[in-house]
Parts: C-alpha cells; structure tokens; sequence
C-alpha cells in the first residue's frame, strides 16, 4: 500500500530585518530553497521564499512584503543559488537587493524593457516613492539636527544660568561675610 504524505505548509510573514536569521534557521534545520517569488500588489512588494523538506515533503513559506523603495538583502552567503532568483527578482520587478554575490547589473535575461513584470506606470510610482523617502529621510535629519542645536542652546544656557548663580551666591556669602566682619568690629568697640 502507498503511503500519501502531504504535511500542512507553514507560512510566516515576517519583517526584512528578520529575513537573514529566519533563512539561517531554514539553513541549519536542513531545508532546501526551493524557489523565491515576488508580486507586486498594492504598491508593495511581497517576496515568498520557499523552503522544502525532502525527507517529509514539507514546504515552508517566509514571505517579506516591503515599501518598494526598502532594500532586501541577498540570501546568497546562505544559499549559494538564491543568486539566480535574486537577479531575476531585481531585473523583472525592479527590487532593490543588497550585495548580491554574482550580480548582473541588469543583463541577466536579454530584455529592452525596464522592469517588464511590472503594470504600466508601477516604475514611475516607485520612483515617486523613493523620492518621497529621501525627502523624508532628509526632512528627519533637519529636524534631528534643529533638535540637536536647540538641546545645545540649552545645555549652554543652563551651564550660563548656572555659573551666574555660583557667582551671586559667591558674592552673597561674601558680603555676608563682610558683614558679620563689621558687626564683629562694631561690638569689640
């Protein structure tokens, strides 16, 4: 009799700052990438990494959906051939990847067109955005920047109002003392 394994598949969704230690993890239980996919849906993306079981034909799902602007880093130290998928990612859809081992700059599949996966109008959108982004990015500098210049007005107006007290109170114990000075003269008379 044929035994029919068919294990539930695991899906996670999990932030792109977790996608290098979740992979490992993938890595040191003994899976197999078995293939890594990107949509474009709602203005974002979503990557799906599959891994597989061949001993249990489990698969297992890690999904990353990001900002079209974000940087996704490469999985290549950890999956040597994730180089292909990853390539292919970046040239079809236009995904920004981080250090790819073997990258292809954009000659990988011999096509006139930027980014054909993509609808019409998605690389002007994502253009927008990245310019959004760094207009955001540089806005939050200015601001971290005014906030650095103002705690440093402070700090040196405190530091002033502070050394002014020292000498008020220097020169009020001073003339207190001067005058105890007088009062001790005036009574030894």
């Amino acid at each position: 009799m044929i035994k029919v394994m068919n294990p539930e598949q695991i899906h996670e969704t999990i932030p792109v700052d977790k996608l290098l230690f979740e992979v490992m993890k993938k890595k040191e239980a003994g899976l197999r990438l078995s293939q890594i996919c990107v949509a474009y849906v709602n203005e974002k993306y979503e990557l799906s990494y599959t891994f597989a079981d061949d001993d249990t034909y489990q698969y297992s799902l890690l999904r990353v959906v990001i900002e079209v602007f974000e940087q996704v880093p490469s999985i290549c130290k950890i999956y040597p051939y994730a180089v292909f998928y990853e390539n292919e990612m970046a040239e079809l859809f236009d995904v920004n990847i981080e250090m790819i081992d073997f990258d292809f700059h954009g000659k990988f599949y011999r096509i006139d067109k930027e980014a054909p996966m993509l609808p019409p109008g998605a690389l002007e959108k994502k253009a927008q955005a990245e310019e959004n982004e760094k207009k955001r990015i540089e806005e939050e500098k200015k601001a971290l920047e005014e906030a650095a210049r103002k705690a440093e007005e402070e700090a040196k107006a405190a530091e002033e109002a502070k050394a002014k007290a020292i000498a008020e109170a220097k020169a009020k114990a001073a003339a207190a003392k001067a005058a105890a000075a007088n009062n001790n003269e005036g009574g030894q008379k």
